[in-house]
């Protein structure tokens, strides 16, 4: 096995669909500058998730950045779609750059088998400094490199199984959220609900049902705290 430098990568490097074949390496849109010697700078996509802090799939727009926060993890979607090789002589290891390692981020070690062809990578980063990192739109995050393989695989990369894996796990996170702001929003009403009822109950019109409605509010708004860090929700 051994690594392809620019002058190769060059050679079997097509930037459109029209252009792929068993032995071309599609890399889409393809900017000229990310092309390094042993490899290519791959940058941030257009979507992303996070294991902590929202469990939904974020967008990102031009402009925009992601913002990681400390001890958190996120799988980001490259803006660029890779597909290998279909013959399988080509596989792929993805590894942190210097320069995000320098302020805290570290990018988990990912492979790429010979033959996908699923488009965007997923790239699981974890911040681990005590101060929030910020990534923009089209920013270089981390390096894949490309090996020649000495021989050919027993079997290439099944298509689809991984972007349906993804698929279900937002499906199953989106549930788990949904279910969790259900849970938070029944606490409020429980005990909002009930500091009105006891204050009507033995206070009526008077004063002091106004006082116990406003006790009623920031008992929920501890409960609510309580309760989101319990369920994993802040």
């Amino acid at each position: 096995m051994s690594i392809l430098t620019d002058t190769d990568l060059r050679r079997i490097i097509c930037t459109n669909e029209a252009e792929l074949t068993d032995e071309k390496l599609l890399i889409q849109p393809f900017e000229d500058s990310c092309l390094t010697p042993m490899g290519y700078d791959l940058r941030v996509g257009c979507f992303y998730k996070t294991y902590v802090s929202k469990p939904n799939l974020m967008t990102i727009r031009e402009g925009e950045q992601v913002i990681i926060k400390p001890r958190d993890t996120y799988l980001i979607g490259t803006f660029e779609q890779i597909r290998m090789p279909k013959d399988g002589s080509i596989s792929a290891l993805i590894l942190s750059k210097v320069s995000k390692v320098a302020k805290g981020l570290s990018q988990v070690s990912t492979k790429v088998d010979p033959g996908w062809g699923e488009g965007e990578l997923l790239i699981p980063v974890q911040n681990l400094s005590r101060d929030s990192i910020s990534l923009d739109q089209g920013e270089a995050f981390c390096t894949i490199v490309f090996f020649k393989n000495e021989s050919l695989p027993s079997s290439v990369y099944s298509s689809g199984s991984s972007r349906l894996n993804f698929v279900k796990l937002l499906a199953q996170a989106n549930r788990e959220s949904l279910n969790k702001d259900f849970q938070l929003g029944f606490i409020s009403l429980l005990v909002l609900g009930s500091a009105i009822a006891i204050g009507y109950y033995f206070f009526g019109n008077s004063p002091g049902f106004g006082v116990t409605v406003a006790a009623g509010v920031a008992i929920e708004k501890v409960a609510s705290g309580v309760a989101a860090r319990i369920i994993g929700r802040r």
